[in-house]
């Protein structure tokens, strides 16, 4: 890309689709005016946000995900704020706890009762490195929050996102990713749930925190090259993607650095960050080129990187497939 602001001027008139970003809650950056959280942009410190905004400009209808309706309503008022000439009607607010997995499945069942059409699918919502807690099915919020939800949301509504790319080609899966993925040693196992729990030393301490984000971002780039291959399997058209945005200043690195930390100068707006997201979800290169970006990991803005080595690992990606399977029925389904 010449341009970075090429991805959102060849993004086409997207009215007719539709599209749910996860983690497109609105959050004004104005509490850190005068810090160093400031630096260069006013912008809201949300890439989600920024994602769900821009499609809705190009005439998408918008499932805008956050944890809680108030949120979502919040970030739909703001767009409408923005951007008066939106229409309202399609921007819908979808309210979720990616670590509720009893949650996420009913709002998958919801859409899917609805009989709509889906485009794009963008799982952006994440959790920052934090300590290694556990929610009441022993499982890491932070695994659960960033992988396990995105998961089950995704399979759940696989059948829709199957039906619609028969019928219009042109469908797209979008896991945001991390570069962190890159520090793990070599040799990840996702075999069991000890796996997705592992403490990499400690239960909370920088290092081991930031791993623990590091895996959780290693199991949607496996994911995004498990759904791809499951659909070149059956013949499906669509694009499943993983990525890294950049290094974003968004709302929780500055909480995790700290309002007058230097590195937040040098980190990317919001915006910035929403690009290679929006490339992924609605540029016509992804699925022109498939056979290029079908379970490609991408950088800024909109290139091809390159992944770690088990990143590349084909039969890691069907064990965490499978693993998932099997640690979300005992969730869901305790009895059987």
């Amino acid at each position: 890309m010449d341009n970075k602001w090429d991805i959102i001027a060849e993004i086409p008139d997207l009215t007719g689709k539709v599209a749910i970003v996860t983690g497109a809650k609105y959050i004004d950056c104005s509490r850190w005016k005068g810090t160093i959280a400031d630096h260069k942009s006013s912008s809201p410190q949300g890439i989600g946000y920024h994602i769900a905004h821009q499609l809705a400009i190009k005439g998408a209808k918008i499932y805008v995900g956050a944890r809680n309706r108030e949120k979502s309503q919040h970030a739909i008022d703001e767009m409408l704020q923005s951007t008066p000439s939106l229409n309202q009607e399609r921007l819908v607010p979808l309210a979720m706890d990616l670590n509720n997995f009893q949650q996420v499945q009913s709002t998958a069942g919801g859409i899917l009762e609805r009989g709509e059409r889906l485009d794009i699918l963008v799982n952006n919502a994440t959790r920052m490195a934090m300590p290694l807690h556990k929610d009441q099915h022993g499982i890491s919020i932070s695994f659960g929050t960033n992988f396990l939800g995105p998961y089950l949301f995704t399979t759940e509504l696989l059948p829709l996102l199957k039906k619609t790319a028969r019928l219009a080609p042109g469908v797209r899966i979008v896991n945001v990713s991390s570069r962190v993925h890159l520090a793990l040693p070599t040799g990840v196992q996702f075999s069991s749930l000890d796996d997705f729990n592992r403490d990499f030393g400690s239960e909370d301490d920088h290092q081991s925190n930031r791993l623990r984000y590091g895996l959780s971002k290693l199991a949607m780039v496996l994911f995004s090259k498990e759904i791809q291959r499951r659909a070149n399997e059956d013949g499906i058209p669509i694009v499943a993607t993983s990525m890294h945005p950049g290094g974003v200043r968004t709302d929780g690195v500055t909480r995790y650095f700290g309002e007058g930390n230097d590195r937040l100068k040098d980190l990317l707006t919001p915006l910035d960050g929403a690009l290679t997201p929006l490339f992924a979800a609605a540029h016509p290169l992804p699925f022109n080129e498939r056979g290029r970006y079908g379970g490609a990991y991408l950088i800024p803005f909109g290139e091809i990187g390159k992944t770690s080595e088990d990143g590349e690992n084909e039969q890691l990606a069907k064990e965490l497939w499978g693993t998932s399977e099997r640690v979300l029925k005992d969730v869901l389904y305790p009895s059987l």
